[in-house]
């Protein structure tokens, strides 16, 4: 059970406060637009203050609700390429989860031991893990890009950057919004929700549903059905409270439901034992295991043939979810209150075809439990006229329990294990904003943070998580471990504002991510620990507004140095405890890199109806060092002319907006973006047989270069009485670029690929009173 009554408790004591406390004035809601000049003024909450987007002396790019509206963007994997070096892909073997990367910096693992390197934050509450990730745009006011690593305001777990939404505030007034939409593939969707007026002066409260359902779009030639579909829906609802002037708690609870299944591309080769050939006097050459021959070998095949599939068993997912956040914030004289609490869990069952052919060789049944609590306590505000302090305390803890059961069919043997982890994690933080001289501001901020984990794991040849004795010179009495990870992080950035509409920027950050046990571990020997990775940014910045605000030059240039880098790394188990499994993932400090990059955005207003965008992202991340065993003698070999995961050298967009009114109670809305984005690798596997001193990624695990191209158009109709109705047709990947969008090579045992959505037109019709 989490353990979190007392910080629960601290957090229901500050609600008190905020029952009782002198009125102050009232902050304006993160995320709100103001109209100056050609520009809305977008406020971002980066820095746990509010800010605006041009004033921040970090990289970041924010989209408001308006903007995800125009641009008819449904869920963080629609952003990828408009934001420079963001890329995500989904993963497939966990319920909304998603592959996020940052400057090169990811991480894809649905496994609850691991931390993610990119932080999703929801209204202050940090997701620990990579499942429930790709959040869908509706009911969202913003989501905010942090690039480079965010240790000090934002903790651990976040080296490589940030993705901070915020859900919509109730209005206090009554209203009403929703949509109903469909698209190719049998894709429905619905979306409702609903605003109170103001309850006593007190209470305002929005409530929210959505809906999605698709059919798929991976024809299965071995059961000769579509694969691929997926159901989910969410409700929740938001209170806010204030019960005096500069007094306010915003509470939100939601409940979402997921059911669809896994579908996944067969990418084996004849060095794969599942294709293995052997001689047969008289025949020639058969596969051993029975594996039809178009099965083996299809990589060549290009993008659309990916999409025909071989799974022959049903592979159900399923997730339930609930998570509670509570904000409450309270204005004291020139300083600010506020506490974020955060609670969640989930359920989630997954059942994956890994060799993705017709025959019985390797399946598996993941169930897991997921529960996390967190508590976020800082006041901010005015010292002096030239001095803005910020300082805090957190507490994060989470634990899971994993059943799985893997069924190997060339064996044939099922192999169980049992997993349970748990997490906790303090830490004090403080940041300082000095202004020496006008227009000059210097940032100072440091945050320590330690973190205990455990794991206990077996097999499915013990009842009390003890490991047997293997073979005679081989005991080990337990499968359990336990460590402390502590790290202290900083950031110190100095910026001049040239004048108000152009700022420069110099920052030097630090970021960590912990360490921890393998919840993958297979044997003893892949247990754990490994140790916190880290990094060292360099930044600069400048930004800048011209023509009366109607041209919008943002650029960065970033320098990060990768250290300890933890990489989870697919091989073959040792030969002592080759009985128990074949292959094993391990995570292990085998790395240090350097990547440098280059990022651009431009915003350019012609008149008051038409808009252009575009970005830019140039990468170049190599490994420093990187040892690992790829030639299966044991003894570790230098690979570090690997490529880094998801780093594409160049990626880039060019976007259009244009509004025009329509006679006297209509509008028109046109919105397009061509995205760029150059190949990169999605697997740290070496290609077989490596050479040693110029090993390379698997071929396989290229992600070719992608051309995609969306467009929506609408019309509002303005009703007399108040309220629009607003009809919309869109198309997503004009161009039809079809691929892969990740692949695993399995320990020389099969691999298997995820594909990219296809082209796909659609309708909606939405309305707002």
């Amino acid at each position: 059970m989490i353990k979190g009554s007392l910080l629960a408790g601290s957090a229901a004591a500050v609600l008190g406060m905020a029952l009782a406390a002198a009125p102050a004035a009232a902050q304006t809601a993160a995320g709100a637009n103001e109209q100056e000049g050609g520009f809305r003024t977008i406020i971002v909450t980066a820095q746990r203050r509010e800010d605006s987007i041009q004033s921040v002396p970090l990289a970041v790019t924010a989209l408001d609700a308006e903007a995800l509206q125009d641009a008819s963007i449904d869920d963080i994997r629609d952003i990828a390429g408009r934001v420079p070096g963001l890329v995500v892909d989904p993963v497939n073997a966990g319920p909304s989860a998603a592959a996020i990367s940052i400057r090169g910096i990811s991480f894809e693992d649905i496994e609850k031991s691991f931390d993610p390197a990119v932080g999703v934050v929801v209204d202050g509450v940090f997701i620990g893990t990579n499942t429930g990730q790709l959040l869908d745009a509706f009911n969202l006011e913003s989501i905010e890009v942090l690039r480079g690593p965010q240790g000090t305001l934002f903790g651990r777990n976040t080296i490589a950057g940030v993705i901070n939404v915020r859900r919509r505030r109730p209005t206090g007034e009554f209203g009403v919004e929703g949509s109903l939409g469909w698209a190719e593939f049998d894709t429905w969707r619905g979306r409702f929700a609903v605003d109170t007026p103001r309850i006593g002066d007190v209470l305002s409260l929005r409530a929210f549903f959505l809906y999605d359902d698709t059919g798929g779009y991976l024809n299965n030639v071995t059961t000769n059905e579509t694969q691929g579909a997926y159901e989910v829906w969410t409700a929740g609802v938001s209170a806010l409270i204030e019960p005096a002037e500069g007094i306010e708690a915003l509470i939100t609870f939601d409940h979402t439901e997921e059911d669809g299944e896994t579908a996944i591309a067969s990418v084996s080769n004849d060095a794969d034992l599942i294709c293995l050939q052997v001689p047969v006097p008289g025949v020639g050459l058969v596969r051993a295991f029975g594996i039809p021959d178009q099965e083996c070998n299809r990589f060549n095949l290009g993008g659309d043939g990916f999409y025909t599939i071989f799974q022959n068993i049903d592979t159900p997912v399923t997730n339930d979810t609930d998570s509670i956040t509570g904000e409450v914030t309270i204005d004291i004289g020139n300083f600010e209150l506020v506490s974020v609490t955060g609670w969640r869990r989930n359920e989630e069952s997954v059942r994956q075809d890994f060799d993705a052919s017709s025959i019985d060789f390797f399946d598996t049944l993941r169930n897991q439990e997921y529960e996390q609590f967190s508590q976020e306590l800082r006041i901010q505000g005015d010292v002096t006229p030239w001095l803005n302090a910020l300082v805090g305390g957190y507490y994060f803890e989470s634990e899971y329990t994993l059943a799985q059961t893997t069924n190997l069919g060339f064996v044939p043997a099922v192999l169980t294990q049992r997993t349970t982890g748990e997490s906790e994690s303090y830490a004090i933080f403080g940041d300082v904003r000095i202004s020496p001289v006008d227009d000059v501001t210097i940032n100072l901020g440091g945050r320590y943070t330690e973190d205990q984990k455990s794991l206990v794991t077996n097999f499915g040849f013990t009842a009390d998580g003890s490991c047997p004795t293997f073979i005679p010179v081989i005991s080990l009495a337990d499968c359990s471990g336990s460590d402390t990870f502590d790290e202290f992080t900083w950031r110190a950035s100095i910026d001049y504002q040239i004048d108000p509409d152009r700022l420069v920027y110099l920052s030097y950050s630090t970021g960590f991510r912990s360490g921890g046990f393998n919840g993958r571990a297979a044997t003893p020997s892949s247990l754990g620990p490994y140790q916190p990775e880290t990094v060292d940014a360099y930044e600069f910045g400048f930004k800048a507004d011209w023509l009366d605000r109607r041209l919008r030059t943002n650029i960065a240039i970033y320098h990060t140095e990768y250290n300890n880098k933890q990489e989870e790394v697919v091989r073959a188990t040792p030969a002592q405890f080759a009985a128990l499994n074949p292959q094993e993932t391990i995570v292990e400090n085998a790395a240090s890199a350097r990547i440098s990059g280059f990022e651009a955005e431009i915003i350019a207003l012609p008149s008051d109806d038409l808009a252009f965008r575009g970005s830019l992202s140039i990468i170049d991340a190599e490994y420093d060092s990187f040892f690992r065993d790829v030639n299966g003698d044991l003894v570790p070999d230098d690979v570090s002319t690997l490529d880094l995961r998801r780093a594409p050298p160049i990626s880039w967009s060019v976007g259009m907006d244009y509004n025009r009114a329509v006679g006297d109670s209509g509008e028109i809305d046109f919105s397009t973006t061509f995205r760029y984005i150059d190949e990169y690798t999605t697997c740290i596997v070496a290609a077989q047989p490596a050479v040693l001193g110029a090993v390379t990624n698997d071929p396989r695990c290229e992600s070719d270069d992608r051309t995609i191209w969306d467009a929506s158009l609408s019309y509002t109709l303005n009703l007399a009485g108040g309220g629009e109705v607003r009809f919309t047709v869109f198309g997503r990947n004009l161009l039809d670029d079809r691929g892969l969008s990740s692949t695993l090579p399995v320990a020389g045992l099969f691999a298997f690929s995820g594909t990219r959505p296809p082209q796909q037109f659609g309708a909606e019709v939405g309305f707002r009173f």
